[in-house]
């Protein structure tokens, strides 16, 4: 019997994920030439470090998801941010892949940002690296738009898709109170999902929203040309008719 062979499929790069790839693999190299050659550590500047709100650093809420702490570290996240985020992108355009991303990093860091205030993980002074948050967030999304597909958990254990982000969240609740200092933002990767999920959530609402507006207008429009159809129906009486008081009714 003859068996079809296996194909694999390379996604393309949605414009989105274009950028975010190159600005984190530039970033990536910027940090090795900054940090190991002048001595300058990166992740202080444009790592989020929750103490520095306070200061006026603002701008590290946008740039802390494109640094990374190693070579595996950043081929991980880029990868599924390659593989996932083009196919999500690929759905819903680049403005509201964009905006997930963001809602995503944004939710990160004020996930770990709680808790460091709260004397949980690496603490407020420790700089956070990483699109781990938005990562988490990507797979969230991934599992509940295409629950049926089969992922690999560990590259080894095939799992449909719902099952392997229900997987991934038990483990990150488990770590963040457990292991809440052993250097990784938890809470962080949970902040990325729990906003990412309400994103998707608002993003239903305001679409369903949109669907019943839509339908009402579409109504009210094959109402108004019904009715303007029915404008050149007009009673003509004939010669010596007298006038009634009850109109005729036209079906």
């Amino acid at each position: 019997m003859n068996r079809s062979p296996v194909q694999f499929s390379v996604p393309r790069v949605t414009p989105t994920v274009r950028a975010v790839l190159i600005a984190s693999a530039v970033l990536f190299v910027l940090q090795l030439v900054l940090e190991q050659g002048m001595g300058v550590r990166l992740a202080g500047i444009l790592g989020f470090v929750p103490s520095r709100l306070a200061d006026g650093w603002l701008w590290q809420l946008f740039t802390y998801p494109f640094l990374h702490g190693g070579l595996f570290h950043l081929l991980f996240n880029l990868l599924i941010i390659w593989s996932i985020g083009s196919e999500l992108e690929g759905l819903w355009g680049t403005k509201t892949f964009l905006g997930f991303f963001v809602v995503c990093a944004l939710g990160a860091a004020l996930g770990h940002g709680i808790v460091s205030l709260a004397g949980v993980g690496p603490g407020v002074h420790a700089p956070v690296i990483g699109s781990s948050g938005v990562v988490y967030g990507l797979l969230l999304a991934y599992g509940i738009l295409f629950g049926e597909r089969v992922m690999y958990f560990f590259l080894l254990f095939p799992m449909q898709a719902k099952y392997f982000v229900m997987i991934l969240g038990g483990i990150e609740l488990v770590a963040s109170v457990f292991y809440g200092r052993d250097g990784i933002a938890h809470m962080a990767h949970l902040g990325g999902m729990l906003c990412g999920f309400l994103f998707l959530t608002a993003m239903a609402a305001w679409r369903r929203r949109s669907r019943v507006e839509y339908q009402e207008e579409k109504a009210a429009r094959e109402r108004q040309k019904r009715l303007k159809k029915a404008d050149h129906l007009r009673l003509i009486r004939g010669e010596g008719e007298e006038e009634r008081k009850d109109p005729k009714h036209w079906n």
